[in-house]
């Protein structure tokens, strides 16, 4: 039995080489080109309160080098000096620390009336803070329209954080 030559030759060095030279100069098969990391998100400088941060851009949403402020779309925190004010605030900074990177997302209108950045914020560590404020009884779900792309998430944190008495929910007499 004799093996078939196409099997058992070797292989000409540049072979290959030349196989892929030709493949791609008639646009068979396209180069491999790496894949471009996207920008790094903004980066917190400070948090305001419990719903609005100060941050630098990185050119994604937020210009590179602006200070901007960015609103967490979709809740809303006790004002300063309400019933549990400093506990969201500390909660926010809890999740967003100064330094740190957000991801971010926007929703149809990209700024409000006071020219912050409405956004949906996610840490570092991947968690959806927006969400993770209302679950937590920290914030209220608020609808502000026409931005609600996140709001069924939102509105089943909140009835999960008042059914579980969690923070504001029970600390609040009128919350």
């Amino acid at each position: 039995m004799r093996s078939s030559s196409r099997n058992s030759s070797p292989r000409k060095p540049g072979a290959v080489l030349a196989s892929v030279t030709a493949l791609l100069s008639l646009g068979l098969v396209a180069p491999a080109v790496p894949a471009q990391a996207a920008p790094p998100g903004p980066i917190v400088l400070r948090v305001i309160d419990g719903d609005t941060l100060e941050v630098r851009g990185t050119g994604r949403v937020v210009p590179a080098g602006d200070v901007a402020r960015v609103r967490l779309l979709e809740i809303d925190t006790p004002e300063r000096g309400a019933c549990y004010s400093r506990q969201a605030t500390a909660r926010t900074a809890e999740l967003l620390p100064p330094g740190s990177t957000l991801r971010t997302e926007i929703d149809v209108e990209l700024k409000d009336r006071y020219g912050r950045y409405l956004l949906y914020v996610w840490n570092e560590q991947g968690v959806f803070v927006n969400e993770s404020l209302v679950r937590s009884g920290h914030a209220k779900s608020v609808l502000f329209e026409p931005n609600d792309k996140h709001w069924k998430t939102m509105s089943e944190a909140e009835a999960d954080a008042r059914k579980a008495g969690a923070g504001l929910w029970s600390a609040c007499p009128t919350a």
